[in-house]
């Protein structure tokens, strides 16, 4: 097994780290806080525990990602096509544009979930911010939809990742 491979596997299982991750919180960990109880300041303590091992977990599986992703995907791709290949190249490319815009909006999201609206949890946990459940029940809102979208966007990698190998 060359230094290549063992770079693809590490891509891979922080890809299912992140991906696994986030489906997990948003089809399991969510809905079973909200169900098991309905006092808001419980709510919050419970997020926020999570929020933080989680988000450190994905900033560092996040770059990981970052690192490794290039270093496999490229050598292959000029491995692949030789000199008279240059549609398969162009569409390699055209691939890989799409991957980095899905990629790229994934690093801006995370960042904009961590420090927007995790922060905010936190702080509200701490005591640093006065608690307002309402506030609380909009931030997770917007969690949702930003949690669901990042898988979205993970999985549209994962396919375009299987499409250029």
């Amino acid at each position: 097994m060359g230094i290549i491979s063992i770079i693809r596997w590490i891509h891979i299982l922080t890809t299912v780290f992140l991906l696994g991750g986030y489906l997990f919180l948003c089809a399991f960990w969510w809905p079973v806080i909200k169900r098991a109880t309905d006092d808001a300041r419980l709510q919050v303590r419970l997020v926020s525990l999570t929020f933080r091992r989680f988000f450190t977990a994905v900033v560092l599986a996040l770059t990981v990602q970052i690192l490794t992703g290039g270093l496999y995907l490229i050598p292959h791709a000029y491995r692949s096509f030789g000199a008279g290949d240059e549609m398969a190249l162009a569409a390699f490319h055209a691939l890989l544009i799409w991957k980095l815009a899905a990629v790229f909006l994934v690093i801006f999201l995370v960042p904009a979930q961590l420090f927007g609206m995790a922060f905010r949890i936190t702080r509200m946990d701490a005591g640093i911010h006065a608690f307002d459940a309402d506030l609380f029940a909009r931030i997770m809102q917007r969690m949702n939809v930003v949690s669901y979208t990042i898988i979205a966007l993970l999985t549209f990698t994962v396919i375009v990742s299987t499409a250029m190998l």
